[in-house]
């Protein structure tokens, strides 16, 4: 979780890729709704489908802006799969991580409630339930926390003030057809071309999206042609039993769309209802079996606006579903048949993508890796939810490959609580378990768990074993030799490590081999034999010299090194290797999630004498460790002596305020304040209160003292108060053994 020092304010999230074409219409509805979040705490957008409620509060947002210091954070619920990942997903958006102390709600909540910000959930009515019963929580606990919510039905929360979405009048719904039509055809409207407009306008209620999308159908049909589709669509479509207003003209156009297409397109179309938030054309190749030009295909969808694409910074074109589309498309995928065949397909195939990612992490692309795992993530858990309920070992198989990712960042608790629920099924495969328990038991040591590390350790290695899995062992003994030490079961933990560095020598695993010499590097500083520790990660290094570059093992050995030379007092090489780990993690992209390089940054600011660096990145760093740190507790005893050095030096008061300081900091001041030159901080105390200290040092009484500086008595009695309050000290003793230790 966020301690109160990490906010700050944030700006809003961009609005949806789809926003990018002009907001017609509601431009006065816009100003009033921002008037009713202003003096309400919870305003749900209610509407049809294709009412405009997304793009509504979207353009609401940024006038909300500057009444909340907190900022505006938009939470897209659509990709939400499972009624549980609310929570999550709502948590993730801000940023909330629970440590082991707290629950993710308390967690939560501990972030909000002095927090100022408006909390903009999007798509809640296939999660009602749960996103009800955390809004009443927020509301209850946040008091200056305000949500704007998009749904089909209202939340049911008490407070609720309901905004109604309806229908654009008919100016407006001629303008935005008009405006759309004419970014696919040259629409040149007399005054019988304008009637039939107004005609299209009328038959489609006024319904914002129902308009985009019939518009777009007058690049291959005339004006009167459109009408007269879409007056036989309506009849088809007109049930007095349909749920909602505006729905019938909502599936109209989207009936007239589809009967535009072949049946390839159609079932094309029905197959992409299965992919949550964004995806590519590889993937749909994938997924939509059968098709001989998917690329052909897709273009139609996107040309019917059935589909929109945007293209990455990277040059990618990426694919999306609008929800309501979406949604229509799942309908129809459920009443063909087969929908579980389609899932299967996409569930295979994130399996695959999401595994060859995941092992690619620690690759000098690692952060293009991570990168991709990113992309897929909500495709990913939605194949998770629908694996759950028919193949458990698949839904676990994908959840293993995303840990590495979610521990890169600093999504521990989370990622645990997914793997260890899936673990208690009977029903998966040994190779699936003994996976997954390798990544249990590295998410355990982050949360420093290590009894528990130990345990998954003690169970997979004789499942590698069976298996005959000689890398998946070497890995096995490497995680337990991570749990023995760090539970401080030095002799299990020495075995450990060396039994897994010739298991990576004979499947000839370089890479790997160097990263267990790292981990006995660990396990022998931790048993106190600090040279032949020193020893051990210089093998690695050497190791690593020769071999292609791996940043996340290099930083490994990096970490190992500079902390097995600030044991030995050797500053310049402590910053050297500090300076090559912190480059590995930058590679990677990897140093928002990791904290190790903080610690260390912190002991060698104390050992160059920077206390109020020291102190700053102290606190930044228990900020993120409460993330899951995994640091070493013989690393973590060393730093805590480091920082409680420099709080000493500082003073009580000035080491409060430089915590605070520290625990706002970004990433990137913590860099500069990590590989900042050694320089000595000023002290707390004035000039004048540090002559008065070393003096009381050197055993002087008061009355010895003012008459050395030719002071009254008084005055040096208020100096030692000065002193004994800026150094949090209580006695004059205190301030005597503090002069005496060399700080003044």
């Amino acid at each position: 979780m966020m301690s109160d020092g990490t906010r700050r304010r944030r700006r809003p999230g961009p609005a949806p890729a789809h926003t990018l074409t002009r907001f017609v219409g509601r431009e006065s509805e816009t100003s009033d709704l921002a008037q009713l979040v202003s003096r309400s705490r919870l305003v749900t957008l209610v509407g049809a489908p294709g009412a405009g409620k997304t793009r509504l509060a979207a353009e609401t947002s940024p006038l909300l802006a500057e009444s909340f210091r907190d900022g505006v954070r938009p939470v897209a619920l659509a990709t939400v799969w499972a009624p549980g990942d609310v929570l999550t997903g709502i948590a993730a958006a801000l940023g909330v991580r629970a440590d082991d102390q707290e629950s993710l709600l308390d967690a939560l909540l501990a972030v909000l409630r002095p927090a100022r910000t408006l909390l903009v959930l999007d798509n809640c009515e296939h999660v009602i339930g749960p996103v009800s019963t955390l809004v009443e929580r927020i509301l209850g606990a946040a008091p200056r926390v305000r949500v704007l919510a998009t749904s089909r039905v209202p939340l049911g929360v008490p407070g609720e003030h309901l905004h109604r979405v309806g229908p654009l009048d008919r100016s407006e719904a001629y303008e935005l057809f008009v405006d759309r039509a004419r970014l696919v055809t040259d629409l040149d409207l007399d005054q019988v071309g304008a009637s039939w407009v107004h005609r299209l306008c009328d038959l489609l209620d006024g319904l914002p999206l129902a308009l985009e999308l019939a518009a777009r159908q007058t690049r291959v049909l005339s004006l009167p042609d459109l009408a007269e589709r879409l007056d036989r669509e309506l009849a088809r479509t007109d049930d007095p039993g349909s749920p909602g207003p505006g729905r019938p003209t909502m599936e109209a156009t989207l009936a007239g769309s589809c009967r535009m297409l072949s049946p390839a397109q159609n079932e094309l179309f029905d197959q992409l209802s299965v992919f949550s938030g964004d995806f590519d054309v590889p993937a749909v190749e994938a997924v939509a079996a059968g098709l001989e030009d998917v690329v052909w295909e897709v273009g139609t969808l996107v040309d019917h606006s059935l589909l929109w694409t945007r293209s990455t910074g990277s040059g990618s074109l990426r694919c999306r579903m609008l929800e309501p589309i979406r949604q229509y498309a799942a309908a129809r995928l459920a009443a063909r048949g087969g929908a579980d065949r389609v899932r299967e397909r996409h569930a295979r195939y994130f399996l695959a993508a999401a595994r060859t990612a995941s092992r690619g992490l620690m690759d000098v692309d690692g952060h293009h890796r991570y990168a991709a795992l990113r992309s897929m993530e909500t495709n990913v858990l939605a194949a998770v939810a629908w694996a759950r309920r028919v193949d458990p070992d698949l839904a676990l198989q994908l959840l293993t490959c995303l840990s590495g990712y979610w521990e890169h960042r600093g999504h521990v608790l989370e990622a645990w609580t997914r793997l260890e629920e899936l673990l208690e099924d009977g029903s998966v495969s040994v190779r699936t378990r003994a996976d997954a328990l390798v990544a249990l038991a590295q998410l355990s040591y982050r949360r420093e768990q290590y009894r528990l590390a130990q345990r998954c350790t003690q169970e997979l290695i004789p499942l590698m074993q069976e298996l005959g899995d000689h890398d998946g062992l070497a890995r096995g003994l490497r995680a337990r030799a991570q749990a023995c030490m760090a539970a401080g079961d030095h002799d299990a933990a020495l075995a450990s490590a060396r039994g897994s560095v010739p298991a990576f020598r004979e499947t000839e695993d370089r890479l790997g081999e160097a990263w267990s010499l790292t981990s006995l590097g660990a396990c022998l500083i931790a048993a106190g034999r600090l040279e032949e520790g020193l020893e051990a990660d210089l093998a690695s290094w050497k190791i690593l010299q020769a071999e292609p570059e791996a940043p996340t093992v290099a930083r490994s050995t990096h970490v190992g090194l500079a902390f097995a030379y600030a044991n030995l007092g050797d500053t310049a090489a402590h910053r050297r290797h500090l300076t090559a780990s912190i480059e590995a993690l930058q590679q990677v992209g990897a140093l928002e999630g990791d904290s190790e390089w903080l610690w260390g940054a912190v002991s060698l600011a104390h050992d160059e004498g920077r206390w109020a660096s020291a102190l700053r990145m102290a606190a930044l760093a228990r900020a993120k460790g409460r993330r899951g740190s995994g640091l070493m507790p013989f690393a973590r005893e060393f730093c805590d002596r480091a920082t409680d050095d420099a709080e000493r030096r500082v003073g009580a008061e000035r080491a409060a305020d430089l915590a605070e300081q520290g625990a706002r900091m970004t990433t990137e001041q913590a860099l500069d304040e990590a590989l900042g030159r050694p320089e000595a901080d000023a002290s707390p105390l004035t000039p004048r209160e540090r002559e008065v200290a070393r003096l009381t040092g050197q055993g002087l009484s008061n009355a010895e003292i003012a008459e050395q500086l030719v002071l009254s008595r008084r005055t040096v009695e208020t100096h030692q108060d000065h002193i004994r309050q800026k150094l949090g000290l209580a006695t004059r003793y205190e301030v005597m053994a503090w002069a005496m230790s060399g700080s003044v």
